[in-house]
């Protein structure tokens, strides 16, 4: 296992109670941070990249869902090439939807897990709430209208500044800690691992 160990802020005074064992007086040694800096990193942007692609994918699903309505509604009550019309820009936006999701799970990683994406998927189950959360903290758009500026600024001019805040990015205010430790073990074993 990984990891590395985090001081313990504030004095230690050395009065704890009674530390001791069998073996003598145990050290304080502080927190210890799960994971490398490199599996944080690749498990910060898959969490980032699913949460994305779920909002994304959803409300333009949502929108194209609309548009394909409202042009079959226009098509029989109204002008019907203008429901032509608006059922075409309804499947416009769906191609844009497979187009972005294939962009994002690039640029996060989402998917290039293997067999082992299916794991990575149940251990992180319901954390979108707490990405978005995590990503107003850091100071990237995090609200469902917003998600759309995520995207623009990873694929943009804006994207080192975007990479350099998704640095920040605490998986462990996300991730469940009964989890963190198998995550970053697939992680890890995928990093040192590659599918042949």
């Amino acid at each position: 296992m990984t990891g590395e160990l985090v001081p313990r802020p504030g004095p230690y005074d050395g009065d704890d109670g009674d530390l001791t064992s069998e073996h003598g007086r145990l050290a304080d040694v502080g927190a210890f941070r799960t994971g490398s800096p490199i599996s944080r990193w690749a498990l910060s942007r898959y969490l980032v990249g699913r949460a994305v692609a779920s909002y994304i994918g959803w409300a333009l699903f949502g929108l194209a869902v609309a548009l394909v309505g409202l042009g079959m509604l226009l098509y029989f009550v109204g002008p019907s090439w203008l429901g032509v019309l608006v059922v075409i820009l309804g499947f416009g936006v769906l191609a844009v939807r497979a187009l972005l999701a294939t962009l994002l799970r690039r640029l996060t990683s989402v998917g290039r897990f293997g067999e082992l994406d299916a794991r990575l998927r149940a251990l992180v189950g319901d954390t979108r709430k707490d990405v978005r959360q995590e990503l107003r903290r850091i100071g990237l758009p995090s609200r469902v209208w917003t998600m759309p500026v995520l995207v623009v600024r990873l694929a943009g001019r804006r994207r080192a500044r975007t990479l350099e805040l998704l640095r920040g990015f605490d998986v462990a205010r996300v991730v469940p800690a009964a989890r963190l430790d198998e995550l970053h073990l697939l992680v890890i074993s995928r990093l040192t691992d590659p599918p042949r």
